[in-house]
């Protein structure tokens, strides 16, 4: 990673006491993740940014420990998220959607903010009394059009089901302008054929996914979604094509917003990218996900890019629950010297980023490029991994 221990995630829930059965306790209220200060210690660092993810009423912890550790792997290389971004299946576990999109690009953006910056943002979240004012005070959207990075374009969320961006639609259009992030509808996981093959209509700078499915024939067809909508590493090719953001289809596409709106968003010219960094697609899952080695053989030899997979640790430490009496502002917590630690475990995750071969020029085009397109990978290899599509040809 670019910058190790960039960004601490504290997950908050709640419990009360059972009242059917003493020395029960019972889950309330939804989950809360608070984006903290990096550090290298076993100390809960200054709060950055607060917000309620997930259901009403949290399923406990752990249920969401990979796309915390993918939000942080973000903050620890923030030189990915700039230009126009993509999550893939934002639908997520216990119903976060998007989080892995929205936090992982707020996340980077502390992670590179200048130390100056950095204290007048915390000296805004200190003269907040409590918990609930940092929610209602400092995470509306007025106070709030910023917390992206600045290299960054726009952010869409994508899922393959209207039902699934259900979850994320609430709390997009109450945080965040339909400038900055919005919604879509993308289906990528099944088969699909036409007359010209399958094409795709945007390409991104940036292509996220947590955990995805990878299995085959899933992972061809998630390779195939990457090498057609990631932008092409020639930035000369780059500025021939259209970014993503630029037409993505706002909330009313999903028939969702009741009020109309811009199909499009003009291309924030004042926001150059680091054309350094080529455009890349990050996927993060778990250590024993074997099945990413589709995903990786696929996009090497169906596409010709270049994949680098790797591993990382993400650091759990859980405390002992913190009794407050009722109506006690949790703002109380803060304030506390130390917390009694109950356990500290370690979690491993396999990383694997792809870019564009340098050559290749975008809009899917170039038979050398997706051999997998034109059957000449499936058709001149022989694979113990893949199997050929129906009805498949060279042309």
């Amino acid at each position: 990673v670019e910058l190790p221990n960039a960004m601490m995630i504290e997950e908050r829930l709640r419990f009360e006491a059972d009242p059917k059965n003493p020395g029960y306790i019972l889950p309330v209220g939804p989950r809360t993740l608070i984006l903290r200060e990096g550090t290298d210690k076993d100390e809960l660092t200054d709060a950055l940014f607060v917000m309620d993810v997930g259901q009403k009423v949290h399923n406990g912890p752990r249920s969401m420990d990979t796309e915390i550790a993918s939000i942080l792997y973000l903050a620890s290389n923030p030189k990915w998220i700039q230009g126009d971004v993509l999550e893939l299946s934002c639908s997520g576990m216990a119903g976060a959607s998007g989080i892995v999109g929205i936090l992982g690009c707020i996340a980077a953006n502390f992670a590179t903010m200048p130390k100056e910056e950095l204290k007048r943002h915390k000296e805004q979240l200190a003269q907040a009394e409590s918990q609930e004012q940092i929610v209602e005070e400092i995470m509306t959207v007025p106070k709030h059009d910023n917390v992206f990075p600045k290299r960054m374009h726009h952010l869409t969320l994508s899922d393959e089901s209207p039902e699934a961006l259900q979850g994320a639609f609430e709390m997009v259009k109450k945080h965040f302008p339909p400038e900055q992030v919005s919604l879509k509808e993308l289906e990528w996981s099944t088969p699909r054929r036409t007359a010209t093959n399958r094409r795709y209509d945007y390409e991104y700078r940036t292509i996220l996914g947590s955990d995805l499915e990878l299995t085959f024939p899933t992972a061809k067809e998630l390779s195939r979604t990457v090498a057609n909508m990631l932008l092409p590493s020639n930035e000369f090719a780059v500025a021939n094509i259209k970014e993503g953001a630029s037409t993505a289809p706002s909330f009313g596409a999903l028939g969702m917003d009741p009020e109309p709106s811009a199909s499009s968003y003009p291309e924030p010219k004042d926001r150059e990218v680091d054309a350094s960094i080529p455009p890349t697609f990050i996927h993060l899952c778990p250590d024993y996900r074997d099945e990413v080695v589709y995903l990786r053989q696929f996009l090497e030899k169906g596409f010709r890019m270049t994949v680098r997979t790797s591993y990382v640790k993400m650091e759990r430490l859980q405390f002992v629950f913190q009794t407050l009496p009722q109506e006690t502002p949790e703002s109380e917590i803060e304030a506390l010297d130390s917390l009694e630690l109950q356990e500290e475990t370690s979690r491993d995750y396999q990383s694997l980023t792809a870019i564009h071969h340098p050559d290749y020029s975008g809009e899917g085009s170039g038979e050398y490029f997706f051999p997998l397109e034109t059957g000449a990978y499936e058709g001149g290899m022989s694979s113990t991994y893949m199997e050929p599509e129906d009805e498949g040809s060279l042309y």
